[in-house]
């Protein structure tokens, strides 16, 4: 009997011994798998950096016409929001109202919705005839790959070069929008 415990006793710790090394080894492999991937790069050479801080997300135009939102020119207002929400149709309202303050930029409203209630938003908030305002579509999943879980409606105002100058999130009063243009 005391021979039958002391094999039980090797065969628990043996297994506790492999357990401890896989366990070692498939943290150091999930470490490997959500750390920064590393850059090789020449001693002495430039670090590559973004040339602006607009994200790389696809957008297709009421039009049908396919874009990038990091390939934009001039200043830009993104509005990310939803056509049923009642804090989004505030904003546009607003944006409706001073439309003459945003001039100088151009503003694309950028949802998941379809094209159909998109172009409805459009025409109800009175922005589908202004020159320098765009509807355009994306996916949800874009939206959060390339900006994150955001509340609608959000906001953001960038320079010509691309650099974001402010970020709005949530329903902001238009004063102080207005304020960085």
């Amino acid at each position: 009997m005391k021979k039958g415990i002391i094999i039980i006793v090797v065969i628990i710790l043996a297994l506790a011994l492999i357990f401890f090394l896989d366990s070692r080894g498939s943290k150091s492999s999930s470490k490997q798998l959500i750390s920064a991937p590393e850059v090789a790069s020449a001693p002495g050479a430039p670090v590559a950096t973004p040339s602006s801080d607009l994200p790389m997300l696809p957008l297709t135009t009421l039009d049908g016409t396919k874009l990038m939102v990091n390939e934009l020119e001039g200043s830009t207002v993104l509005v990310l929001f939803q056509p049923d929400c009642d804090h989004c149709q505030r904003e546009a309202a607003q944006i409706r109202e001073h439309i003459e303050a945003f001039q100088d930029y151009k503003i694309y409203f950028v949802s998941d919705a379809g094209i159909p209630q998109l172009s409805q938003f459009a025409e109800t908030y009175k922005l589908a005839d202004q020159r320098n305002v765009y509807f355009a579509q994306t996916s949800i999943n874009e939206i959060l790959n390339q900006v994150g879980p955001i509340e609608a409606p959000s906001l953001f105002v960038y320079s010509p070069e691309g650099r974001l100058v402010k970020s709005f999130i949530g329903e902001t009063p238009i004063e102080e929008i207005l304020k960085v243009l």
